[in-house]
């Protein structure tokens, strides 16, 4: 696995806020995955934004990929994330082993002293299926904005 880093612009993602412990994490989350996809959203990039890890509970977000004027639809949030580093790496194979390669990600920014919580995974499809996954870890501590 090729590990690089990167530099994404400023990014919006609207969808599902999920927050829970790690147990309650995998009901969850493919809970909301089926939720946002049996929602009529119009969209094709699909993205899971690992937000913040505080007092044992996750935030994350199941979504998509929008511009800035995309209307948020009743009982999704808005996320704008500002433009950051990353560390970066191709997921190709089962989704149960992406942890794994955020794993490794997270571990070589620990290892560079540039670690935060936030994480984004980009390549879910309808299904859950199988594919390619974008990974990154975030290098820098910038906010995340919630609308």
């Amino acid at each position: 696995m090729r590990v690089e880093t990167v530099a994404l612009p400023e990014l919006i993602a609207i969808g599902i806020l999920v927050e829970g412990t790690w147990q309650a994490l995998p009901r969850e989350v493919p809970a909301a995955w089926k939720r946002l996809f049996d929602t009529d959203t119009g969209a094709d990039s699909f993205v899971e934004v690992s937000l913040a890890f505080t007092a044992g509970v996750y935030s994350e977000l199941v979504g998509y990929l929008a511009t800035a004027d995309a209307a948020v639809l009743p009982g999704f949030t808005r996320v704008v994330i500002p433009p950051r580093h990353y560390l970066y790496a191709v997921h190709d194979g089962p989704l149960a082993n992406i942890a794994q390669t955020f794993l490794t990600l997270e571990n070589e920014a620990r290892r560079i002293g540039l670690h935060t919580d936030f994480k984004l995974d980009i390549g879910y499809q309808p299904g859950l299926q199988e594919g390619r996954h974008e990974l990154y870890v975030g290098l820098e501590a910038e906010p995340v904005m919630l609308a």
